[in-house]
């Protein structure tokens, strides 16, 4: 049986933060969200999770900081970058552990269904339980 790909979703702006795990959950995801990377890392000490959705701009903790710690903490999770930077380019640090210009998605997004078509190429339909 397939179970829901987990997705740990960090935004410190509450708005995008919810809108976009409401969509995410309609496509049967199964969503935490975050509002800092502090806030992060105590949910991936306590379960496992497929794929991040990250935005750089946190309160505390940058976000390229937090995709490192969570890489070593969960070596499997794979992520996407949510930013409001238009030319942000992944830093060498990100790129050795896989996260290259196809995984940042711009804000404002048009059309979210741009985040399920990544989700899927990165991790696939769901995973084996």
């Amino acid at each position: 049986m397939l179970l829901p790909t987990r997705i740990l979703l960090v935004d410190d702006e509450e708005a995008i933060r919810n809108s976009l795990a409401q969509f995410l959950e309609d496509y049967d995801f199964d969503v935490s969200t975050a509002g800092s990377g502090e806030e992060a890392l105590e949910f991936l000490l306590k379960r496992p999770y497929d794929l991040g959705i990250i935005d750089l701009r946190l309160p505390g903790m940058n976000g390229e900081a937090l995709i490192l710690r969570a890489h070593e903490m969960q070596p499997a999770m794979v992520f996407l970058v949510h930013t409001g930077s238009a030319c942000y380019m992944p830093s060498e640090q990100l790129r050795q552990i896989g996260i290259d210009s196809e995984h940042v998605i711009p804000k404002p997004v048009a059309d979210m269904g741009l985040f399920v078509k990544e989700i899927e190429k990165l991790v696939g339909g769901g995973q084996e339980g």
